[in-house]
């Protein structure tokens, strides 16, 4: 039981903080352009964001039949809640061995 409880606080802790990047991600443009007036910190700040939503960007191209491809626009949260999702699974089997050591499993 200690165990599950150390894997599961671990991967909540990876997902939170995709939330953050991915949060900060899609509102990058706005936030880079109110801090830096600057063009290129806004194309910068924007690129970076591009990166981080990667996962979701996969995702919808893969499920386009399936998915509203408007939700960056319509729904923003959500769509940071997919990509932090996406990123923290993917995030936590990457670092799974590192933290844990070879007693991970798998």
């Amino acid at each position: 039981m200690k165990e599950s409880a150390k894997y599961l606080g671990t991967i909540c802790a990876f997902m939170a903080v995709s939330f953050v990047l991915s949060w900060c991600a899609v509102y990058s443009f706005w936030w880079a352009a109110r801090l830096f007036h600057s063009v290129q910190a806004v194309r910068i700040c924007d690129a970076l964001g591009s990166v981080v939503l990667v996962p979701v960007r996969v995702l919808f191209w893969l499920a386009s039949d399936f998915v509203d491809q408007s939700m960056p626009l319509t729904d923003p949260l959500q769509y940071a809640i997919i990509n932090a999702v996406l990123t923290g699974i993917l995030a936590y089997g990457c670092c799974r061995h590192r933290i844990f050591g070879p007693a991970a499993g798998g």
